[in-house]
């Protein structure tokens, strides 16, 4: 056989069962790595709380941590507590957006002097039929038990890499040879990844009090649960700002029954992702990862 055949044939077989191996443990993949990742979240806040001026050097290894841990723990709490108290109200409101909906969609018929036409009469019992806005609030919801399971067996796992941290490098010390430089690479790229996530978990922070305020500007209902839910979408690039402005305005359609306040919401979100995006985070992350041109 070629060797360039058996080259690309062994690793098409291996791509294929490494795939399939991580579909297959997503289940236990998945919670790992956000263990992983909020233990940087972690580190990196740690490693910020030492730069404050005066107080952060005093402050010992351990005790940062644990500041950093409870600060991030007391963060998911908020956030999970703030879901479930607006669950209700949310289910609530929902017949109101469905009927605000289809009032929208009337007028936007009339806009177009098509509300007589025989397709539309067709569209708009379609449309009835198909949309259940309550319907998707509540399997929206009905995940949040679930969501909960997840967020307890991630913690669950950050907390076990805080705890073998140390054990872990003095594992690393005692098998490699030149062990003082490569822990010293090693801490470096730890400490970079940490303070990028606890740049991005800033970012998110202020995204999130920026939003809300441009919702409590337009008296958005649920302003406080949408702001959390656009600091979160912070970390997803491109596609979170997206979503972040998208439901929001259309929440506010949806909620007055009119596009000015929709439209306002719209300019003000998409200002400040802007503001956040493209002045703030570059600004930020240069000046912490060192990667400023000048």
């Amino acid at each position: 056989m070629d060797p360039g055949l058996l080259k690309c044939t062994c690793a098409a077989v291996l791509a294929t069962l490494l795939g399939w191996g991580l579909y297959v443990g997503r289940p236990v993949l998945v919670p790992i790595a956000f263990g992983i990742i909020a233990t940087y979240v972690v580190f990196g806040l740690a490693n910020l709380l030492r730069r404050i001026p005066y107080l952060g050097a005093r402050l010992r290894d351990g005790l940062r941590h644990a500041i950093a841990a409870t600060l991030m723990l007391f963060t998911v709490y908020l956030s999970v507590d703030l879901l479930l108290s607006d669950r209700d109200r949310l289910t609530a409101v929902a017949p109101k957006y469905e009927a605000t909906l289809l009032v929208l969609f009337t007028k936007f018929a009339a806009l177009l002097h098509i509300e007589t036409e025989a397709n539309w009469a067709a569209i708009r019992r379609d449309l009835l039929a198909s949309v259940n806005v309550q319907a998707i609030i509540t399997a929206t919801l009905s995940s949040v038990s679930s969501l909960l399971a997840a967020i307890i067996v991630v913690l669950l796992y950050a907390t076990f890499f805080l705890i073998e941290h140390a054990k872990y490098r003095r594992k690393l010390v005692n098998f490699a040879g030149d062990s003082t430089r490569i822990v010293s690479v090693i801490d470096e790229i730890n400490s970079k990844i940490g303070v990028y996530l606890a740049m991005k978990t800033l970012l998110g922070a202020i995204l999130g009090i920026a939003s809300w305020a441009c919702m409590r500007l337009v008296g958005l209902e649920f302003a406080v649960l949408w702001a959390v839910l656009a600091g979160l979408l912070n970390f997803i690039p491109y596609v979170g700002s997206w979503i972040s402005v998208a439901v929001p305005t259309l929440l506010a359609a949806l909620q007055f029954g009119q596009w000015n306040a929709a439209i306002v919401l719209f300019i003000s979100l998409t200002l400040a992702n802007f503001v956040v995006g493209h002045l703030l985070d570059p600004w930020l992350m240069g000046g912490s990862l060192n990667l400023s041109p000048r």
